[in-house]
């Protein structure tokens, strides 16, 4: 277009390259696939929590959310309004799981827990699931460049996917949550710069803003109907929202790798903690963009779109000054590479750890198995790039990835569930409750008008339910598959390491110690969850 300069040109080429080459310089570090999928577990928590926060955010939610705020105003806050009572069960459960058990997958887990196929199930649906959404996530930033450049979309998906796998072939996890801090950054800046812009231009400034949004219903976001048709009403994103974040950054790769490089348990925790403080406040900046700039097109004329996610770069492009437009652009073009690599990276520790080394190729060299890493991310950005071709057909991108995550996710957090809470849960029944939650969600979709924030819901009970019915029927899982994976059985083993007086009983206390310091966090995010639904309230009352 040519309201995008050629200062925005170099501004945009500069930048990008800068975060390619800051990824890429990590790739000297990384020998083994250990440094390569877990960085090493050094990853500070507060990088690691903005890394998390950037991949939620990225180009998803710089283009989605604006394009949400301005159709429906804050009505969508109740798919996030849950997220700090997601943070609070992760802490208090699931986290301390996976990093004592020292897996590189979540899907590892499962099968000490219950057995192979189970594992072998359960990843095989990440793989699915995270493919397809990557798709998503590809076709954002693509969609960024089609609208700035002008150039056709197939062109420029294609071009986004080359840029970001030869990007995450070089880098590993590592990368990813360094630049994702750069990312998180950029993000926000770009934020407040446009927020400031259009306040700047909108006669009246924010009191025009409120008067408009509020005569337009565009603050009211809290509809407490108990009706389930309703998309979005709180008790959807309470409910169904809640088993969506539990399942997505509980027992989602993508996610739960980023736990696993830090340090401690502690540190695990503080990453989720900054997550469940920061979710809602993004969230609020991005929709409420796309308030003002609801009003700001009540003032100068409908901006003539034909597609959602086009409205806030459009905007960047013609209304910012010449730099700044390109230093936002350059930001969701970073940040949207960030989080393919995050997905990338994700979808190949998944396949070289729960596949390739344990059918194909087993007991190779570390070096072999890196190789074969970067080839499994080059395998699965051809994948990606082919779903995001159809990406364009399914609404506005962040609604897109969370609908597509809806028919697994559910399933798979009610089968971590009965890992992690039932001692009478074995394999067979665990295997056959994920494939019943996902029939269930399917038939949910087909014949049931409910909100789809409950697909999750349904998915979870009916897995949950199933499974421990089914394994009821069955033998009782061995001692070998409870030490220490169950929820009750994890005091009983500290204590017996105590007695033993052993350095292994030392250091578990001292963990032990650490718990009882964080017991509290998780009460502090129910707190902040309140004080969210209040501030939401007060909005909806002006």
């Amino acid at each position: 277009m040519s309201n995008f300069t050629t200062l925005d040109y170099t501004v945009l080429i500069v930048y990008i390259a800068a975060i390619a080459l800051l990824g890429a310089a990590f790739s000297k570090n990384q020998n083994t696939t250990k440094d390569y999928f877990l960085g090493g577990r050094s990853i500070p928590w507060w990088a690691i929590g903005l890394s998390v926060m950037a991949t939620q955010a990225s180009a998803i939610t710089f283009i989605g959310a604006p394009g949400w705020g301005y159709e429906g105003g804050l009505e969508r806050i109740n798919t996030f309004i849950n997220v700090p009572l997601a943070m609070a069960f992760l802490i208090a459960t699931i986290v301390p799981f996976f990093y004592r058990t020292e897996v590189y997958t979540a899907y590892e887990y499962l099968e000490k827990r219950f057995d192979v196929k189970t594992r072998t199930l359960t990843a095989a649906l990440f793989l699915v699931a995270r493919g397809l959404a990557t798709g998503v996530v590809l076709y954002a930033p693509a969609l960024v460049l089609s609208v700035v450049t002008g150039w056709d979309l197939t062109l420029t998906i294609i071009l986004m996917a080359v840029i970001s796998v030869a990007y995450t072939v070089l880098g590993g996890i590592s990368a990813v949550i360094w630049t994702d801090v750069i990312q998180m950054l950029v993000l926000w800046l770009g934020a407040a710069i446009s927020i400031v812009v259009i306040l700047t231009t909108i006669p009246g400034g924010m009191s025009e803003v409120i008067n408009t949004a509020t005569s337009a219903g565009m603050l009211d976001s809290l509809d407490f109907s108990f009706d389930l048709s309703v998309e979005y009403s709180v008790w959807a994103g309470v409910i169904g929202g809640f088993f969506l974040h539990v399942a997505y950054f509980g027992t989602d790769q993508s996610q739960i790798q980023r736990v696993l490089t830090s340090k401690s348990i502690r540190e695990s925790k503080l990453s989720l903690m900054l997550g469940g403080f920061l979710m809602i406040p993004q969230m609020l900046l991005f929709l409420f963009i796309g308030i003002l700039l609801y009003a700001y097109y009540q003032n100068v004329g409908d901006p003539n779109i034909d597609n959602l996610n086009e409205l806030f770069p459009l905007f960047v492009v013609n209304e910012l000054p010449s730099g700044v437009s390109g230093l936002i652009i350059a930001g969701v073009f970073a940040a949207a590479m960030s989080s393919l690599d995050s997905a990338l990276n994700s979808l190949s520790a998944v396949s070289i750890r729960d596949f390739y080394s344990k059918f194909f190729k087993k007991n190779a060299s570390e070096a072999h198995y890196l190789k074969a890493s970067r080839w499994a991310t080059v395998f699965w950005g051809i994948y990606a790039t082919i779903f995001a071709f159809f990406a364009s057909n399914l609404g506005p991108v962040i609604e897109a990835v969370n609908k597509v995550g809806s028919y697994f996710y559910g399933a798979l957090l009610g089968v971590f569930l009965l890992a992690i809470f039932t001692r009478k849960a074995n394999g067979t029944g665990s295997f056959v409750g994920v494939i019943a939650g996902m029939v269930a969600v399917w038939a949910t979709t087909q014949f049931l008008a409910i909100s789809w924030l409950y697909n999750n819901f349904v998915g979870a009970v009916v897995a949950v339910v199933v499974g421990y019915g089914v394994s009821l029927l069955g033998k009782q899982p061995t001692k070998e598959k409870l030490a220490g994976l169950t929820i009750q059985t994890r005091s009983e083993e500290m204590q017996q390491a105590l007695s033993s007086r052993s350095e292994a009983a030392a250091a578990i206390e001292e963990e032990m110690k650490e718990e009882r310091k964080t017991s509290l966090w998780p009460l502090y995010l129910v707190l902040y969850f309140v004080l969210a639904l209040l501030f939401l309230l007060f909005l909806q009352n002006l």
